[in-house]
């Protein structure tokens, strides 16, 4: 059981929340049952609390993301019911969840601040840490939703449970994200000297619940964090020459995560707890419909003899080849493919029902994408080529390993993909073939397509909406007078023209599904 605290305010409100695992407990203590909580337990407290938008989850997937980004991307097969591309009230709980992250990370700041300077100083790394981490969901944040109450959110608790003082304003999405640019280029600097006493080193192996206290993956984590800020800025006249410029020093730096051995991610290494993915199988079967494969991912699949096809998919029940379900069919022909058992499915035993799938933060396939981009940006063919390719073999590999631990083996494949096979599939695709940068970047946005797939929900709609790649095309919602095709944002709650007005006032303007956020500018 755990117990929860609500308190709903303006821009945040709080869930403190305590676990029966007693090794969690020992960890954390829920901080209003308790008079004093300590930097390490409260850093725990803070990691653990939005797991649920990382580890694959029923209540995001099938709440939130099944009904929006994955619509929005394809990534999955929708059928084409009215009102299908309006958010609604799904996205309230993303954001309620967002906002009890931050009160946490808020919490931590003030234990931080009762410290002496000698202890702060000692426990840096909790700060650098928590921060990185913190500016990881922030940056989806904003791309969700644009500007967002960040620099006063969060704060109910350092007012005393003054709600009317603890209202936040609404930062200004550009100035949020150069924030976060200089800050993890500070941590980036400061990560490459910082040294742990005994005891903090300790505890801090035993609270870090992504990187276990390694230093250089978080080294890791924060520069490739910062490339993906980077390159999602890349054309934004104002971030453009920084993008170029920073990519490079980062590149030279050398310290990315390269390989699949190096990805981060909220790893699950227990089914005794709620920190699993077992609620995925419900979230993307539920319904009949969420698991169904898309056409566009499907037909290139097919085309081009792609490894990840088995890994990815299973046929229709009763299909004798792969089909993906077209976006383009009315919803009761689309229903009867569907009920028909002519669909194919995300595979059950990979994907849908294993219990062992990470939270993905940053991998190895992600990053080579993003340098391959940059490179073809550049005008380096070449080494965009080496890196596009790398990012190729990488996903394969990536999504051949899930299967590793999957503990029922009905739809796995009996065999993995062989070394010709994956060579076969990188001569057809032909990064080296493709003359223009154009038609290059039209090749790293399909890669990007396959690889996110259901497993990176809010950076394959980010990267939709600022490459305009894969050309997605969509059947209009002619019975809506809201919204006819994909919005380019999510709107904002209910609640905070309610309980925070002043603040909403400031951005109503630009509170519709119109509005573009500011990196999306093709």
């Amino acid at each position: 059981m755990r117990k929860l605290l609500y308190t709903s305010l303006a821009a945040a409100s709080i869930l403190f929340a305590s676990c029966t695992q007693n090794a969690f407990e020992d960890a954390y203590r829920d901080p209003s049952t308790v008079t004093s909580t300590t930097v390490p337990k409260q850093f725990a407290g803070f990691m653990k609390i939005n797991f649920e938008d990382v580890i694959p989850s029923y209540w995001n997937y099938f709440t939130v993301i099944r009904t929006t980004s994955l619509n929005y991307t394809q990534a999955h097969g929708f059928l084409n019911t009215t009102g299908r591309y309006i958010p609604g009230a799904a996205v309230n709980d993303r954001w309620k969840r967002y906002y009890n992250f931050i009160t946490q990370y808020r919490e931590l700041e003030k234990v931080m601040g009762s410290l002496s300077p000698a202890e702060q100083a000692e426990n840096r790394i909790y700060t650098i840490t928590s921060t990185i981490y913190l500016y990881d969901h922030t940056e989806k944040m904003v791309d969700n939703f644009g500007d967002i109450p960040f620099s006063q959110a969060g704060k109910i608790s350092s007012t005393g449970g003054n709600y009317a003082n603890a209202s936040a304003k609404y930062d200004n999405q550009i100035e949020l994200y150069t924030q976060m640019l200089d800050e993890l280029k500070a941590f980036s600097t400061e990560l490459n000297s910082i040294a742990l006493s005994t005891k903090v080193g300790l505890e801090f192996k035993n609270q870090d619940l992504i990187n276990k206290g390694d230093l250089a993956a978080w080294k890791n984590y924060c520069n490739s964090l910062r490339l993906r800020i980077l390159n999602r800025v890349s054309a934004v006249p104002s971030f453009a020459s920084r993008s170029n410029s920073e990519i490079a020093e980062i590149i030279n730096e050398g310290k990315l995560v390269d390989e699949n051995a190096e990805n981060i991610a909220f790893r699950v290494y227990t089914q005794d707890g709620d920190l699993d993915s077992a609620g995925f199988e419900d979230a993307l079967e539920e319904d009949g419909f969420s698991n169904s494969a898309p056409k566009l991912m499907i037909d290139h699949m097919n085309a081009n003899g792609d490894p990840r096809l088995t890994w990815l998919f299973e046929k229709g029940q009763t299909a004798s080849v792969f089909t993906g379900l077209d976006p383009l069919l009315a919803s009761g022909a689309q229903t009867q493919l569907v009920v028909d058992g002519k669909i194919a499915v995300y595979n059950r035993s990979v994907i849908s029902r294993n219990k062992w799938l990470p939270g993905t933060l940053i991998n190895a396939a992600e990053v080579n994408l993003i340098l391959a981009e940059y490179y073809t940006r550049n005008g380096n063919a070449t080494t965009a080529k080496t890196h596009f390719e790398k990012a190729v073999r990488q996903s394969i590999e990536y999504y051949v390993r899930l299967g590793d631990k999957a503990d029922i083996l009905d739809w796995k494949p009996t065999t993995e993909p062989t070394a010709a096979e994956i060579d076969a599939y990188i001569t057809t695709i032909n990064f080296g073939g493709a003359s223009a940068a154009s038609d290059q970047l039209a090749l790293i946005a399909f890669q990007k397509y396959i690889h996110y797939n259901v497993m990176q929900a809010d950076e394959a709609w980010a990267e939709q909406r600022r490459l305009k790649l894969p050309a997605l095309i969509f059947m209009e919602d002619e019975t809506s007078t809201i919204r006819k095709t994909p919005p380019t944002r999510w709107t904002y709650p209910n609640s905070e023209s309610v309980y925070n007005p002043d603040n909403y006032n400031a951005v109503k303007a630009n509170d519709n599904l119109s509005t573009k956020i500011f990196w999306d500018v093709k």
